[in-house]
């Protein structure tokens, strides 16, 4: 006899500009886990499957930050990962990046940081920065 129960969740699917409204049939183990996604309904296109089963399984962001500058025309540097994290890692990530100082001149797209947390993904300039 199972003891997981099925659970209905309602979210919106944000991979695209269309945010279609999920419905998400979800089982939930002894612990609250989802054990499984049973169904998803109400996407309009493959990408809304995939991501409610990412959302409920390892929910993943790009992660968007400032990190000080040295030696710029600016004292922060707008920076964000090349690719979406586990939402797990935030917390870890900033506490990391908020000791972080980047010397001038910074050009958009360039590695601040690389492999993240051993995420094999950078954490890149936003925009350029000129010595100052």
């Amino acid at each position: 006899m199972s003891t997981n129960a099925t659970e209905t969740l309602q979210f919106n699917c944000t991979t695209c500009p269309s945010e279609c409204l999920l419905t998400v049939e979800v089982e939930r183990d002894a612990d609250g886990a989802v054990a499984e996604v049973r169904s998803v309904t109400g996407n309009s296109c493959p990408r809304g499957n995939r991501f409610a089963h990412q959302e409920l399984t390892c929910s993943m962001r790009v992660l968007t930050t400032t990190v000080a500058v040295s030696g710029g025309d600016e004292a922060l540097l707008p920076v964000r990962t090349a690719e979406a994290i586990p939402l797990a890692l935030h917390a870890q990530a900033m506490a990391l990046i908020r000791g972080l100082v980047v010397k001038a001149p910074i050009r958009m797209g360039d590695a601040v940081l690389e492999n993240l947390l051993n995420t094999n993904i950078n954490l890149i300039a936003s925009m350029d920065i000129d010595p100052a």
